[in-house]
């Protein structure tokens, strides 16, 4: 997966399930959405997943007024493997916000949050 920045797609049953951008993308798509880590409330795309299985609102997630149970986030983890994420390199950051943008416009995935 490349370093620098870029835009991202999760794809679940060959639908586009999020798009994001990435200041790194390496950082942004390993570290933070396919982390191991108990702290989701860096990521807004494990924190709508979570949403969409039910355990919580991302709101209360990001707030840390909910945390997840070690069970749900093997359950969290669990769906996320089972996505596939494509990604686009760009010259810069400010590249890959106009390509987000684009994105979100073309189409809006279900886990995408304006």
């Amino acid at each position: 997966m490349p370093i620098g920045p870029g835009v991202y797609a999760w794809y679940r049953r060959g639908r586009p399930i999020y798009v994001g951008k990435a200041d790194s993308l390496v950082h942004r798509v390993w570290a933070n959405h396919l982390g191991n880590s108990r702290t989701i409330g860096g990521s807004a795309f494990r924190r709508n997943v979570a949403e969409a299985l039910g355990f919580a609102s991302p709101a209360d997630i990001k707030s840390k007024r909910t945390r997840l149970t070690e069970e749900q986030l093997a359950a969290l983890r669990s769906w996320i493997l089972g996505c596939q994420v494509a990604w686009l390199t760009t010259p810069s950051i400010a590249a890959a916000l106009r390509a987000e943008v684009e994105l979100k416009t073309e189409f809006m995935p279900r886990l995408t949050k304006r």
